[in-house]
C-alpha cells in the first residue's frame, strides 16, 4: 500500500470522469462525496471541461480519432469522442490540466473513473476505479481481439496502475488482470464491486409474472450472447410453446413466434420489464461485469449467465441462478420455467445478494474506508 502524508489543511478533491462513457461514472459521483463529506469535491469531465474548451485540441482529437478508428466509428455508428481517451494529444492535455489545477486547489487527492486516461499529479495521492483493463480481453474463453492503441496509451495504462495509490476494480476478474497482467502489488488493488443503475424495488410482486417470459437486456446483441440465447429459446419452445423471449436494448432483426423486440427503453420501461419477466438470461461471450445481472437479481429474477468476467460474483451458481455453457442454456431455462418455487427462491437469494454487495452506497463506503486508511 502506498501511503502519502497530507497536511491537515488539504480538503479539496478532484473527481475525473469522461463524458457519458459509462453509467458508473455518474452513479459513483452521486454517492462518493456523500460517503466522504469531510472533503470539498470538484467534478471534472475530461471531454467537456478539458477537450471541448480548447477548440484546436477538440479538432485535432476528432481528426486523429477518425484516422485511427474511422472504420470502427463508421461500422458501430459511434461518435469520435468515444475514442478521445485513446488519442495521445488528449492524454497529454489531461496530465497538463490536472497538474495545474490540482496544485492551484491544494488538492488532498485525485480520483478518476475508468483507466482510459491518467489524471495523476506527482506527490498527490491518486485513486482510480475501473471495470476492465486492456489486457483482460485476452482472458476470455474466446479471447477478444485487442483494439489497436498507441504506444503512448499502453504506457499510460501501465503507469496508471503502477503509480496510483490504489486501484479500485469492479470484479475479481478485473483485479486478477491488474495484478497478473500488469505486475501490480496485490495490496494496492481492491475489488469493491459496483451498484445497480436501476435501483431494486422496495418489494416484489410475484403475482404479476406469467411463468413464461425470458428477458434479455443488452445493446450489443452478439457480444452479449444473443444468438446463443435465441438458439436455446427455440429448443425451449419445443416443450414450452407458450414461452416468450423479450429482447430489450437492441433490435437484432429477429421476427418469429414468441420473440418480442422492445429496443431501447427508458429506465421506467426497463423496470417494468424486470417486474413482468420470470427469468433473466445474458449468455455473454465476454463481459467485464454486466450491471444488468445485479439489476435483474434486485427484482428477484433468477439469472442464467455464462462463466465469464465478473459474472461469477453476480450470480451464485445453483442458488441465485445458473452459470453455464451455451450448450446448457435450454436445459437450465426449461428447468426454471417448469418450477415456480425454484424461480422464486432463486430470485429472493439473488435479491439478498444485491442488497449485501451491489449497491452504490456500499461501494462508496468501501472506497471511502480504503482512501481514509491510505492517506491517514
Amino acid at each position: 500500500m502506498r501511503s502519502l502524508p497530507l497536511k491537515a489543511a488539504m480538503k479539496n478533491v478532484i473527481f475525473f470522469k469522461i463524458g457519458s462513457f459509462s453509467l458508473i461514472n455518474d452513479a459513483l459521483w452521486k454517492v462518493l462525496p456523500v460517503a466522504m463529506p469531510e472533503y470539498q469535491w470538484r467534478l471534472v469531465d475530461v471531454e467537456h471541461d478539458i477537450v471541448r474548451t480548447q477548440p484546436w485540441l477538440y479538432f485535432r482529437a476528432t481528426a486523429e480519432a477518425m484516422v485511427r478508428y474511422g472504420r470502427v466509428i463508421v461500422s458501430n455508428r459511434q461518435p469520435p469522442r468515444d475514442f478521445f481517451p485513446r488519442i495521445p494529444c488528449v492524454l497529454e492535455a489531461v496530465r497538463d490540466w490536472s497538474a495545474h489545477e490540482a496544485r492551484q486547489l491544494d488538492t488532498a487527492f485525485t480520483f478518476q473513473t475508468q483507466s482510459l486516461f491518467d489524471a495523476r499529479v506527482p506527490g498527490i495521492p491518486h485513486f482510480s476505479y475501473t471495470d476492465h483493463t486492456y489486457l483482460a480481453n485476452r482472458r476470455y474463453p474466446v479471447p477478444r481481439p485487442l483494439m489497436r492503441v498507441s504506444d503512448e496509451w499502453m504506457q499510460m495504462e501501465k503507469s496508471l496502475y503502477r503509480e496510483s495509490t490504489r486501484t479500485f476494480v469492479i470484479s475479481e476478474f478485473a483485479r486478477t488482470s491488474v495484478i497478473e497482467d500488469y505486475h501490480i502489488d496485490p495490496s494496492c488493488v481492491s475489488c469493491v464491486h459496483s451498484g445497480c443503475n436501476l435501483l431494486p424495488p422496495d418489494c416484489v410482486d410475484f403475482s404479476k409474472r406469467s411463468g413464461n417470459v425470458i428477458l434479455f437486456m443488452g445493446v450489443d446483441w452478439e457480444r452479449k450472447g444473443g444468438p446463443e440465447l435465441l438458439d436455446a429459446f427455440r429448443l425451449v419452445r419445443r416443450t414450452r410453446p407458450n414461452a416468450e423471449l423479450w429482447i430489450v436494448g437492441c433490435d437484432p432483426g429477429v421476427r418469429e413466434s414468441g420473440v418480442r423486440i422492445f429496443g431501447r427503453l427508458s429506465a421506467d420501461q426497463a423496470a417494468e420489464c424486470y417486474r413482468s419477466a420470470d427469468i433473466f438470461c445474458l449468455p455473454s461471450r465476454m463481459d467485464p461485469s454486466a450491471s444488468v445481472l445485479a439489476e435483474a437479481a434486485g427484482y428477484a429474477l433468477p439469472v442464467v449467465a455464462t462463466r465469464v468476467g465478473g459474472n461469477l460474483e453476480r450470480v451464485i451458481d445453483g442458488k441465485s441462478g445458473y452459470l453455464c455453457d451455451p450448450a446448457e442454456l435450454a436445459h437450465r431455462l426449461t428447468d426454471l420455467l417448469d418450477d415456480r418455487s425454484l424461480r422464486e427462491s432463486m430470485g429472493l437469494a439473488g435479491r439478498a445478494n444485491v442488497f449485501e454487495r451491489f449497491t452504490w452506497e456500499r461501494v462508496a463506503t468501501k472506497i471511502a474506508n480504503h482512501i481514509r486508511s491510505d492517506i491517514a
